[in-house]
């Protein structure tokens, strides 16, 4: 079996697809990465193969003082952003997948180039759904962006995923998600090293504190003042502090207290397995990993999916969630010794990283792929699943050949060609 997999250029939107992409390697399939020009080094660190579909847009022309769209609360307009990338690489990632044939395209939620050659060449598509918001601004943006890509392949409406697949607990889901398949959360870091340090107990409850990768790049002016704050308020907590940020933000920083330990770059599931309570941002990939180690957060979010991960996390009893634009790093130390001397917060979190250890493994989602590369849709859940795909538009059409296209030389692959691992 071949998958196609694509993503927009940014680290929290690939980072999940990773251990899935490892199992279906594992398994015997053949893998190949289709993203941005400038994001392929950041795919061929993960072991993986890529290509690249065509030069994209860089997250950072969201912050041009020209730019309609801010890194403010506005859902609609960054899903312009996304489907402008898709507009931009659809005629690469369409190349990809006439040539090189993939029985599957998967693709994270935000990229749609890949699901619109998928359908228009009628291949099946799954979806990793990242975040627990609907996010329907996204997708009504993406019509709109797209409307005249679709119109030329002939379809008519953006299409919508055979299987979509869902890291998230179910207890945190939202009703839209309900008949999402369920996909164990195994966090993959990037290129980050585990410091000697981290093997050794804490002799102090240890607190983690990351923004993730894309927040303060896009932050007018940096986090620098609030980091500031937020350490020199948390190192008077009978806690140590880890940092993990990246250097830049760091240098922002006035030297550190003695209670404080700058970490840089690091495994942020290495972190968390040792930490009593992480504050963060509240991006899918700092949410699931520490809701995966089962420990308590404070999360301070300002945009998009961000915002509702924060509200679900709260309303779950597994931590407090403060809106960055108005957290105040007082006001943040104080949450953060309540989570820390109150018992239900961990014990509460214990039990959804059961629920998350509960969902079928990367490796058992792959079979689910494979049924549905067969084109048998009826059973496309793996064994512990929460229901079937997301919906369908309708019959896919028959595989197209491009114009003037020379019969393919390779051979006919057998559809159950993988029926021994079923």
């Amino acid at each position: 079996m071949r998958v196609l997999i694509t993503s927009a250029p940014m680290h929290g939107h690939l980072f999940p697809l990773v251990p899935l992409a490892w199992a279906l390697r594992a398994a015997g399939h053949e893998v190949l990465v289709a993203c941005t020009e400038h994001f392929v080094p950041t795919v061929t660190q993960a072991g993986l193969p890529a290509i690249s579909s065509g030069p994209g847009m860089d997250i950072r022309e969201l912050m041009r003082p020209d730019s309609p769209h801010g890194i403010e609360d506005d859902p609609y307009g960054h899903g312009e952003v996304f489907a402008t990338m898709a507009s931009r690489n659809l005629a690469g990632t369409l190349a990809t997948v006439r040539s090189w044939r993939p029985d599957l395209v998967l693709a994270e939620r935000s990229e749609y180039a890949g699901p619109v050659a998928a359908r228009a060449e009628g291949v099946p598509y799954v979806e990793l759904h990242w975040g627990v918001a609907e996010l329907v601004e996204y997708r009504a943006a993406a019509e709109t962006v797209l409307r005249g890509d679709l119109h030329r392949l002939g379809l008519t409406r953006l299409p919508r995923a055979d299987l979509v697949l869902d890291p998230w607990p179910p207890s945190l889901r939202q009703p839209h998600a309900r008949t999402h398949v369920g996909l164990r959360a195994v966090p993959y870091n990037g290129v980050a090293r585990v410091p000697d340090w981290l093997l050794d107990p804490p002799a102090r409850p240890r607190i983690g504190l990351t923004m993730g990768t894309v927040l303060p790049q896009l932050t007018d002016g940096g986090m620098g003042g609030l980091l500031t704050g937020l350490v020199e308020e948390l190192a008077t907590l009978d806690a140590e502090l880890v940092l993990a940020i990246d250097d830049e933000a760091a240098r922002q920083l006035p030297p550190l207290p003695s209670a404080v330990r700058y970490a840089g770059r690091i495994p942020l599931s290495e972190l968390v397995a040792t930490c009593r309570l992480l504050i963060h941002h509240g991006g899918q990939g700092s949410a699931l990993t520490a809701l995966a180690a089962g420990c308590p957060q404070i999360v301070l979010p300002k945009f998009d999916d961000a915002l509702e991960n924060a509200e679900a996390i709260a309303a779950a009893g597994v931590g407090l969630a403060v809106r960055l634009d108005v957290a105040t790093p007082r006001g943040v130390a104080d949450a953060a010794a309540l989570v820390l001397g109150q018992s239900r917060f961990a014990v509460t979190a214990g039990a959804v990283a059961g629920e998350i250890a509960a969902q079928p493994s990367p490796a058992e989602t792959v079979r689910a792929l494979e049924r549905l590369a067969g084109r048998d849709t009826a059973d496309a859940s793996p064994a512990g699943g929460s229901g079937a795909g997301g919906g369908g538009d309708g019959p896919r059409p028959p595989p197209r050949a491009p114009a003037g296209a020379r019969p393919d030389p390779r051979p006919v692959r057998p559809r159950h060609r993988y029926a021994h691992l079923s």
